[in-house]
């Protein structure tokens, strides 16, 4: 814990100092008279250039893109698409892409040492910080008179990502969510109907743990399982309308594990653990412990991304049993699903022609059309065919025994009008159009140097008491109590922060 927490706080204290000499170089390398500052300090275009004011963009020469292993790799393509983009648009892309796992380190130490590229992809966190210590350019009149707006299926996934009302990114995919899967051939055998409410699907995870749905003649099975519980997306139908988190109340930000939803919620975990309903590892989980557990056969219900993973938890399971249904339900009556604020792509402060990378970047990617193809499926002939009017996907290059996936974004996860050519199969669709329909949009937690100090401390202490009243091992009032204890001087001086 002590470790997170000073590297965070190092973190921010190397933002805060670089963005300072940042601003600084911006306003002598431009020489830009004709620049003001927003209230986070980023430079706000109000000269005639801004093609908000013209329909002339003066085309950058080449573009430097920093992103994590989302983006095809080289043995899978990449230099091949790089020279499709430079074909098209006659702009050189320059990629710099770390190691997955070590993305968001590379990416600090990039704005530390002053390596910064012109745009970037940025987890919602960073984006947040880097965004109000004026690292990030202020897209907000680009994207309001671009045609990607026009073309946005729903304004919300946008959004999300406004900062006192201003952009200083944009989505390229919907950020999706969890969606509750239920071994549907289990419904059928127990001639269960999928659960609608609270007390149906406690039922069912009562007949999941009695009639041996998986017919081994044990009583074996995991009704539920989830990666924790503190997870609220993983652990929808216990959480309900509650957020152990921070989240805003009638206009105030609130500390979840303080209001009255949160005691019906521990109760109703609390209740169901008791009864074996779930799965008695649920603490030390991980994602991939669920997910093994599922595929070997022996749990009812996870919930887990929509889309691929549908098909993804199909595929997996059926090698061990062959008559397993993967069914995802729609969200019961008490609660919604909740799709997460979508990871942007960014324009940092010190790129040179933000208006050009904004136009033949940003927008050439979410253009509905040849961009947009490049950047989702790649190159006709080398990763997909066209046949008979319908896209084919052709061999992966890194893998031949498996077919290519995408280059960047999901053609699935669009967030546009974009008429894709290829059709996904229904499994994949229906979960996420399920998805779509229940889920409600989520939300950006304040940039907060105290919420940043405090935060990994008051995560483990939540974490304490919802294990400890799960378990067993204090009544609800009484684990609250002690979380109020424990809590409460680093609750007051965040909220007293981000309320402000």
């Amino acid at each position: 814990m002590k470790k997170n927490y000073l590297k965070k706080v190092s973190a921010f204290i190397i933002i805060m100092t670089l963005v300072l000499a940042l601003t600084a170089c911006g306003k002598n390398s431009t020489g830009n008279s004709n620049t003001s500052t927003d209230v986070t300090g980023t430079p706000t275009n109000t000269d005639n250039n801004n093609p908000g004011n013209s329909n002339e963009v003066a085309k950058p020469k080449q573009i430097t893109f920093m992103v994590n292993g989302t983006l095809i790799t080289k043995e899978n393509g990449q230099d091949e698409v790089v020279k499709a983009y430079e074909e098209k648009t006659g702009i050189k892309l320059i990629v710099n892409q770390p190691a997955h796992n070590e993305y968001y380190e590379k990416v600090d130490l990039a704005f530390a040492t002053g390596e910064i590229p012109d745009v970037l992809l940025l987890s919602t966190d960073m984006y947040v910080t880097y965004a109000v210590n004026g690292a990030l350019y202020d897209i907000t009149d680009l994207y309001e008179k671009s045609e990607v707006k026009n073309n946005m299926v729903d304004q919300s996934i946008v959004d999300a990502l406004r900062l006192d009302g201003r952009l200083y990114g944009l989505p390229v995919e919907r950020g999706n969510g969890p969606i509750t899967y239920v071994r549907g051939d289990w419904l059928e055998k127990l001639n269960i109907d999928v659960p609608t409410n609270y007390d149906e699907f406690i039922e069912m995870l009562r007949k999941f743990r009695d009639e041996d749905p998986d017919g081994n003649g044990e009583k074996d099975t995991i009704p539920f399982t989830a990666p924790g519980l503190m997870g609220i997306n993983y652990v929808r139908e216990f959480y309900q309308d509650a957020n152990p988190g921070f989240y805003k109340k009638d206009g105030k930000w609130v500390d979840g594990m303080t209001e009255p939803e949160m005691k019906a919620a521990l109760q109703r975990m609390q209740d169901a653990y008791k009864e074996g309903l779930i799965d008695k590892e649920v603490v030390t989980n991980k994602t991939s412990t669920c997910r093994d557990k599922f595929y070997a056969g022996n749990v009812g219900v996870f919930n887990y991304w929509a889309g691929l993973w549908n098909q993804t938890l199909q595929n997996n399971i059926e090698a061990n049993v062959p008559e397993a249904k993967v069914l995802p339900i729609p969200a019961i009556a008490e609660t919604k699903y909740i799709e997460r604020v979508a990871p942007p792509v960014s324009i940092t402060t010190k790129c040179e022609n933000p208006e050009g990378v904004f136009k033949y970047f940003l927008e050439f990617m979410l253009d509905c059309g040849e961009g947009q193809t490049l950047f989702t499926h790649g190159i006709e002939g080398l990763m997909y065919e066209m046949k008979d009017g319908k896209m084919v996907k052709l061999p992966s290059m890194q893998d031949p025994n498996t077919t290519f996936d995408k280059v960047f974004m999901s053609g699935s996860l669009s967030i546009t009008k974009y008429d894709d050519p290829y059709e996904y199969p229904d499994i994949i669709m229906n979960s996420l159009a399920m998805f779509q329909k229940d889920a409600v949009q989520d939300v950006l937690l304040p940039a907060s140097e105290v919420l940043t100090k405090y935060m990994s401390e008051l995560d483990s202490i939540k974490s304490e008491i919802i294990a400890k009243v799960v378990y067993g091992e204090a009544t609800v009032d009484e684990g609250l109590n002690e979380y109020t204890q424990k809590a409460k001087g680093y609750v007051d001086q965040i909220l007293a922060d981000i309320n402000k």
